[in-house]
């Protein structure tokens, strides 16, 4: 398989519901907001998540709720309470007594062993729509420049990625309406940082779990176990390795980590840390014809799954966040890239025929002005708002 490696990487709205409810989510200890926690509705398949507020909006229906978290035990609440609470609190997972061991694992075996014996019976690769809201921010020396959050319709076979068809032909995006979308025009000096976004083909490349696994087994090495959380359900794995292409270090994963289901068949959520090896590369605006040099730093990918009512796993979230340094003659720009894909609701068994979105083009460029909506799923920040006002 050829793999690419790139630096810079229910149909219903809410609209329907007669009521949602807004609230905010904190860390039990230190009262502080947590961000990307899932709120579901496991049984209608319905779900949104916290913003870096920790704020949260979701319909109000009349069935249980799942709160999870990375980071913080999972919680269960019947309706009649959660209507009436307008902050929730989560315990962190550290006060808990989990097991915490140190040892060697062989990694790439139980990667191989998720591949080969139990890929095609935890996760759905049926054909399903993801109703999602994407968003997207760009900042320069840590000030927006990009902001955009729009509502799309996106098929897959989601959990299962094939190397011999075109990403475009496996994932098909409907967008559906525009949430937000501003976009500050700077000077011609910063011309280059303005351009630089993350393709739509290697973005959503990533979100299939089988092409991560094929990363970490045949172009992963160097594996160093820093330690494992064992509790009931699942098995946390902390650890450090190096990935290499044609001999070269590309980058390091620096306390990267995977949450294993309980008897390590199936992996629930991982987040990578990865820190790049590489030097600057000589480049050119395609706007202003700019010369300049280019160097990622990190980038940090996080992929999250939840149960369907089939009981297969099917993607939730994934965020790519790449930070990075563009050199201009007048000018040295630390640049961030983020972005978010949250799945609000998934319709198995259905079918995109055909998409709106030219996985050619950045996504910023596949926003039309006619689309607007006025019912927003997921949040924004406080910041975030501010930058919309200016």
């Amino acid at each position: 398989m050829k793999i690419l490696i790139n630096c810079f990487l229910i149909c219903i709205t809410y609209t329907s519901f007669s009521q949602s409810k807004e609230l905010v989510i904190l860390d039990n200890n230190s009262k502080k907001p947590i961000d990307l926690v899932q709120v579901f509705y496991p049984s209608l398949e319905i779900g949104s998540i916290s913003n870096a507020d920790g704020k949260v909006k979701i319909p109000l229906l009349e069935n249980e709720i799942i709160v999870s978290h990375i980071n913080y035990i999972e919680k269960k609440f019947s309706f009649e309470f959660f209507k009436q609470k307008d902050t929730l609190f989560l315990i962190p997972k550290t006060n808990q007594l989990d097991e915490v061991v140190i040892y060697n694992l062989d990694l790439k075996q139980k990667f191989k062993e998720i591949l080969e014996n139990s890929y095609l019976k935890k996760y759905s690769t049926k054909k399903i729509i993801h109703n999602c809201t994407y968003k997207e921010t760009f900042s320069v020396n840590d000030s927006l420049s990009r902001l955009f959050q729009a509502q799309l319709e996106w098929f897959s076979k989601n959990s299962l990625f094939k190397s011999n068809i075109a990403i475009d032909k496996q994932n098909i995006i409907n967008l559906q309406s525009v949430d937000y979308s501003k976009i500050i025009e700077l000077d011609n000096s910063l011309a280059s940082s303005k351009a630089a976004y993350i393709e739509n083909k290697l973005f959503f490349q990533f979100t299939h779990l089988n092409l991560l696994l094929e990363l970490l087994i045949n172009l992963t090495d160097d594996y160093e176990i820093k330690s494992i959380k064992k509790n009931e359900n699942t098995n946390t794995v902390f650890f450090n390795a190096t990935l290499r292409q044609n001999g070269e270090v590309i980058y390091n994963h620096k306390n990267s980590l995977i949450v294993f289901d309980k008897d390590y068949k199936a992996i629930k959520q991982l987040k990578f840390n990865m820190i790049y090896d590489t030097d600057f590369e000589d480049d050119i605006s395609k706007i202003y014809n700019i010369p300049y040099k280019k160097k990622t730093e990190s980038h940090i990918t996080e992929l999250s799954f939840n149960k369907l009512k089939n009981g297969k796993y099917s993607i939730s979230y994934y965020i790519s966040k790449l930070k990075g340094i563009i050199k201009t003659e007048n000018n040295t720009d630390k640049i961030t890239s983020e972005q978010s894909l949250f799945v609000t609701q998934s319709r198995l068994g259905e079918k995109l025929s055909k998409g709106n979105i030219d996985f050619d083009k950045p996504f910023y460029k596949n926003l039309p002005n006619s689309l607007k909506n006025e019912n927003i799923k997921i949040l924004l920040t406080e910041n975030e708002k501010e930058f919309l006002e200016k």
